[in-house]
């Protein structure tokens, strides 16, 4: 039996224990995500460069939640709670820019609709 070798992995055991609770302790317990829509989103060549486009939920119950498009892809990943909501009252989906450069445009989707697949192709708002 070899006792100094014992003790070094009841340490190592309870180090990677504490380190498991620490990081449990700073970062709450994390919960799932589920998917509710994905898609892509085309923007007029023309449009100037650096534009923030986003995807937004509008959910009855738990508020707009919102993703950013990335190289023209959404998938739009929100909580239970959310999905809940979402299954039994519908919401409004809708694709535009944070600064008001393209026209944004909006869906309706029904209660019990599952993953929805949308795409949307977006066109540059009039100049005032």
């Amino acid at each position: 039996m070899h006792p100094i070798r014992t003790i070094k992995r009841v340490v190592a055991g309870a180090l990677s224990a504490g380190a498991t609770l620490l990081i449990a302790a700073c970062y709450g317990p994390m919960e799932p995500d589920y998917e509710l829509a994905r898609g892509t989103v085309d923007v007029p060549a023309e449009a100037p460069s650096g534009l923030q486009v986003q995807v937004c939920a509008k959910l009855q119950q738990s508020g707009d939640l919102c993703t950013t498009v990335w190289d023209g892809q959404y998938d739009l990943r929100v909580f239970e709670s959310a999905l809940d909501d979402a299954q039994l009252h519908g919401y409004e989906l809708c694709a535009g820019d944070t600064g008001g450069v393209l026209v944004g445009q909006c869906v309706d989707i029904p209660p019990d609709s599952g993953i929805t697949t949308r795409n949307f192709t977006l066109e540059l708002a009039p100049e005032k």
